[in-house]
């Protein structure tokens, strides 16, 4: 027995219809299919009193009405229907009035004969409407199942977004750490550098270590982006004339001129021309000779 088969509605059938509709949607009733007698039956008891010729407007109006209500639309979903899939709603009056002309047909008063060649009409009717629908809902169900397909997708592809973006937060974490580090580095040895041109006497192994270590925290810097920086600290620490001395070859202050150079002609200790942007650049500039690096005066 249906839920709705022993309640009493009022006299309106438009009333009536939306109290038989909310009540199979009360219990879950599958709605979904008309193909299904059994789901187009349920259909005929719902829209009972209305006029055929109303029923494609008011089924589907109504049942889009519905699905604005978030509690209507979760037990209309429970029934099988859905708002992404209208031509399944559109499809239910017309299995609808065809199912109540066949059986009016059959339990009509006509001639035998008469009545024969109506069941006749209607059968091939609902056939060729079966027909029809069944190859909307193939139709609808192949659009359901790309939606899914692109539903995935793209949720795979949010989630490589998101592993791309902590891997570029990493990144320009890891590049903010190498950078700041070699910063640090690069004050230290210019403070260094400071200190060993203030000496008496110079050590000319203690130079070339400190030199390449500048270097080489400038080369990184420059490839991280913070050349500005680093000669804006190197002004800084080295004063204006040591600064010009290194950087722009100026003259070596008096307080440094004492700087020992060793022989070019000897073998190189370390090939600092080929670190260095300019290969003039610096107090180390040339090669500087294993037995004068090694000697004891040093």
């Amino acid at each position: 027995m249906s839920p709705h088969s022993s309640q009493t509605y009022p006299a309106d059938p438009s009333v009536r219809f939306l109290q038989r509709l909310m009540a199979a949607i009360g219990h879950a009733q599958r709605l979904d299919d008309p193909r299904d007698s059994v789901i187009c039956r349920r259909w005929v008891e719902i829209v009972e009193g209305l006029p055929d010729g109303k029923l494609f407007q008011i089924i589907p109006q109504t049942l889009r009405g519905l699905f604005h209500d978030p509690d209507n639309r979760r037990q209309l979903e429970a029934c099988g229907l859905r708002p992404d899939l209208p031509m399944r709603i559109e499809a239910i009056a017309p299995y609808v009035v065809s199912f109540r002309r066949f059986m009016a047909a059959r339990t009509g008063a006509a001639p035998e004969s008469k009545t024969r060649e109506i069941i006749a009409s209607l059968r091939l009717e609902l056939r060729r409407l079966k027909t029809q629908f069944d190859k909307v809902f193939d139709h609808a169900a192949l659009i359901e199942q790309e939606r899914d397909r692109l539903a995935r997708e793209n949720h795979d592809l949010h989630r490589e977004v998101l592993s791309l973006r902590l891997e570029r937060d990493e990144a320009q974490r890891q590049v903010g750490e190498a950078r700041a580090k070699a910063f640090r580095f690069l004050r230290l040895y210019l403070f260094m550098l400071k200190e060993e041109l203030q000496r008496r006497s110079h050590d000319a192994i203690r130079m070339v270590t400190v030199e390449v270590a500048i270097e080489t925290n400038l080369a990184t810097l420059e490839a991280l982006g913070w050349q500005e920086q680093a000669q804006k600290a190197a002004r800084e620490i080295l004063g204006t004339e040591l600064y010009a001395a290194y950087f722009d070859g100026g003259p070596v202050p008096e307080s440094c001129a004492g700087i020992a150079v060793a022989a070019p002609a000897a073998a190189p200790y370390f090939p600092l021309g080929e670190i260095r942007r300019e290969p003039a650049r610096g107090f180390a500039a040339h090669p500087v000779a294993a037995h004068k690096l090694m000697s004891p005066q040093h």
